[in-house]
């Protein structure tokens, strides 16, 4: 903007306090999607943020359980799988599952988590994926998956929050009262997207996604070999990653990278 130099202007924080923060729409979503990277870059000594949308009430096919026992439950599961893979720190923000929206509420809860962690990266569902297909010709035994509402919901609220408001100092001006400034986000990494141009090899660390995952003891039958189920999706990935970039991985995870910032010294070292 024309008047960021003007007296009395507010500049914007571009200095990381974290690398990266994940925001899943469910319980057990940010394991799926970026166990293994979160994982990955928490053993490299990086401090990583995990945050949760909804409450997770509606992940059961019991019509009678209580909504808070499952919600303590599921978020307690999300927890010991934060333990396992070495995430710092974990936000549930409880909307209601199901009925996410993009909401002024629903936004603002994530500027203010963003400008409070500071992440140099956030990590989250893409949210133009609405159909996951095969060809009904090539693989006639194939169904297709519905992408959840929530997801895609997710994934609105989280760029929107992203720009304009987290770097605003105009956009909720009440929070900079509580000492949350206006930051700058440097990348975007979406998940489970059909434009995939990044892939990270989780090789190892990929134990340490499926026990992260066993932590969710109410999503999966008692006789889930999860390791076995990670193992395969991770290799497909890994094959994708080969076939399109040429990358040798054994087990990778994938996301749709963009960059929304480029600090000053990068951008001289790459001169």
């Amino acid at each position: 903007m024309a008047d960021r130099k003007a007296p009395g202007a507010l500049q914007v924080e571009k200095t990381p306090a974290c690398e990266a923060m994940v925001i899943g729409a469910h319980p057990d979503d940010d394991d799926f999607a970026a166990g293994g990277t979160s994982a990955l870059w928490a053993k490299q000594g990086k401090k990583v943020v995990w945050v949760v949308m909804t409450d997770g009430a509606e992940g059961s096919e019991i019509p009678d359980l209580v909504d808070t026992d499952l919600m303590l439950t599921r978020e307690q599961e999300q927890r010991m799988a934060c333990e396992t893979l070495g995430v710092q720190a974990v936000e549930f923000l409880r909307y209601p599952d199901g009925h996410l929206t993009n909401s002024e509420a629903a936004r603002k809860s994530l500027v203010r988590l963003i400008r409070k962690y500071r992440p140099r990266v956030v990590v989250t569902h893409d949210p133009s994926q609405h159909i996951f297909a095969p060809d009904p010709d090539e693989k006639p035994g194939d169904t297709a998956y519905l992408n959840h509402p929530d997801h895609r919901a997710t994934g609105n609220i989280v760029l929107d929050a992203i720009f304009p408001a987290v770097g605003n100092p105009r956009s909720y001006r009440e929070l900079l009262a509580e000492g949350l400034l206006p930051y700058q986000v440097h990348e975007l990494y979406l998940f489970f997207s059909d434009r995939v141009n990044t892939y990270i090899d989780i090789s190892e660390v990929i134990e340490l996604k499926a026990r992260g995952l066993q932590c969710h003891a109410t999503q999966f039958e008692p006789d889930t070999n999860m390791l076995d189920m990670i193992k395969s999706w991770a290799e497909g990935t890994a094959r994708e990653a080969k076939e399109k970039k040429g990358l040798e991985m054994h087990y990778a995870e994938a996301f749709r990278r963009i960059k929304l910032y480029v600090p000053e010294e990068e951008k001289e070292s790459k001169e």
